[in-house]
């Protein structure tokens, strides 16, 4: 049961780490530079081109916290 648990927590840890690369992989993309000033129309067009990654990184961080909250459960009953 201990195998169940320590498989329930690395991919949910696996998850959440492909997570934050997803999410912020876009942002070091923009490369700007301290003190850059965007106008209202350049953050806009950011974000539309954004949001797909992140609502995979959104997923994939809310997968990966159901199988570290499943790992955390399972701990729990058969710590009972």
């Amino acid at each position: 049961m201990l195998f169940v648990i320590l498989i329930l927590g690395a991919i949910g840890g696996l998850l959440v780490l492909i997570a934050g690369i997803v999410g912020g992989k876009p942002f070091v993309g923009l490369r700007l530079k301290p003190g850059d000033d965007l106008p209202t129309a350049a953050i806009t067009n950011a974000v539309r081109v954004l949001r797909n990654h992140l609502v995979w990184s959104l997923f994939l961080f809310a997968a990966g916290g159901l199988f570290v909250l499943a790992a955390f459960i399972v701990y729990i009953i058969i710590s009972l």
